[in-house]
């Protein structure tokens, strides 16, 4: 069901919609850290330019942990199939 939630993003109240409130108030908070942090360093940029660089900080961050899952995702997988096989030779024993 989705429910209205609303939020404040760079000093700007937004009424959003979703199926998960929670998760609505986080993601307007990570936007919103990331349009304030911008605001004082980019005082002479529009606001379009703001929420831009923004957007690309956040993409960055989700790129870079979903390499990070990546490379951890595959060394778990080397060392589960090292203990598979470490355990079909004590079996063999």
């Amino acid at each position: 069901m989705s429910t209205q939630v609303k939020v404040t993003i760079g000093g700007k109240e937004f009424t959003l919609r979703g199926d998960d409130e929670q998760k609505l108030v986080r993601a307007a908070k990570e936007v919103d850290d990331q349009i304030r942090a911008l605001q004082s360093g980019m005082m002479d940029q529009s606001t379009q330019m703001q929420a831009i660089v923004a957007a690309l900080n956040l993409a960055e961050q989700k790129i870079s942990a979903e390499e990070t899952l990546e490379k951890e995702s595959l060394l778990l997988s080397s060392e589960l199939e090292n203990m598979a096989t470490f355990l079909r030779e004590q079996l063999k024993k």
